[in-house]
């Protein structure tokens, strides 16, 4: 799948500010941004059935009838240049084959959770105003 870059504005993060928090479960957007996310994925997730919401995950599919799924990557893009790439476990969350959704929600400030932080070093520089990250954490 060639890589789709959305057309968000970086003020968006901007304006109400971003945060990284560990005992966030769930990736929060601020909602332009989630629904350029969400639109697209849907579009490329088109083939298969969709499922009932599950909380506030709001884009769910029903995989109870493939063995195989394709999902597109998605990543992070920092001011920097710093790109996070998350794997699946990263991409999706669900209670059963039959509910599996996107694991970002829409939200006015943006939270970086702990389901896009498992399996990743996360290294914070207070003092420097960075925010580092590399793949193998807790593996």
């Amino acid at each position: 799948m060639a890589c789709i870059p959305l057309s968000i504005s970086p003020s968006v993060f901007s304006t109400a500010g971003t945060i990284i928090d560990s005992g966030t479960v769930i990736t929060r957007l601020p909602p332009a941004a989630y629904t350029a996310l969400r639109s697209t994925f849907k579009q490329l997730m088109s083939q298969y059935p969709s499922a009932p919401p599950i909380s506030i995950l709001d884009t769910c599919y029903d995989f109870s009838s493939y063995t195989n799924i394709s999902v597109p990557k998605i990543s992070l893009l920092f001011s920097g240049g710093a790109q996070w790439n998350l794997p699946i476990q990263g991409i999706l969350d669900g209670s059963s084959i039959s509910q599996v959704c996107l694991a970002f929600a829409s939200n006015n400030i943006g939270i970086l959770g702990n389901t896009q932080q498992q399996t990743f070093n996360v290294i914070y520089d207070v003092a420097g105003g960075k925010l580092g990250f590399s793949p193998g954490g807790c593996s």
